[in-house]
């Protein structure tokens, strides 16, 4: 909310006062902070419009990801603390073994047979198996035990939605990296001849959306 009302005072600003782009470097300085706003200073309002209004898209996805992200986060960790009785604090490593492992036991044996595999099989050394097995099992007090396949599964979903919505956040904040760059771009070739068509533009697909061209001449 407070970036869309920024943009709205930046772009009443624009139209209100109907500013000259003297200098250069001040449609790049805004186009870095809003992208499109310097499109719009230039003159060119249909491009600059769909920037600010793909950039506003975008920032809304990534504000709506992160609260989603967090929600997500919080609901399974309550979820393995009522189902596989996990402590309260945990690194999150131990978040990742909860999902692969049924219980702690399982996970325990299976890092006491890889190191006894190692350290007492293929070359001898107790010393090193033991401070392995110290440092690699979980205790009793960190111990947890899933009270059903079903249970341990229900929890894997939802990390699994947790890291797609990760994904998609990162997704959107590329998608704002990459509009500042065009824009960027654009206002450039706009400000060597305000009055010549850029090789930058957008075009309308059968789908629907806008891909952005560029026109190289040689």
């Amino acid at each position: 909310m407070r970036y869309t009302i920024i943009v709205i005072l930046l772009l009443s600003l624009l139209f209100a006062v109907q500013l000259e782009a003297e200098s250069k470097a001040l449609p790049l300085a805004m186009s870095a902070f809003v992208p499109g706003s310097g499109e719009i200073l230039l003159g060119k309002t249909t491009r600059g419009g769909i920037m600010v209004g793909t950039d506003l898209v975008a920032l809304t996805a990534w504000l709506a990801t992160g609260r989603e992200i967090n929600n997500l986060t919080a609901s399974y960790k309550q979820y393995a603390k009522s189902y596989a009785g996990i402590p309260d604090e945990v690194q999150d490593s131990y978040y990742q073994h909860i999902q692969q492992y049924l219980n702690s036991d399982d996970f325990n044996n299976t890092q006491i047979l890889g190191a006894r595999n190692y350290y007492l099989i293929y070359g001898y050394n107790p010393e090193a198996y033991q401070a392995y097995v110290e440092e690699n099992t979980y205790s009793p007090e960190e111990a947890w035990a899933w009270q059903s396949a079903e249970h341990q599964a229900h929890y894997r979903s939802l990390r699994f939605r947790t890291q797609s919505t990760k994904m998609y956040q990162n997704l959107s904040l590329g998608a704002m990296l990459l509009n500042r760059f065009v824009s960027l771009i654009d206002v450039a070739l706009i400000s060597k001849d305000p009055q010549k068509p850029t090789p930058l533009y957008f075009s309308v697909q059968e789908n629907g959306g806008l891909m952005l061209n560029y026109n190289l001449e040689f």
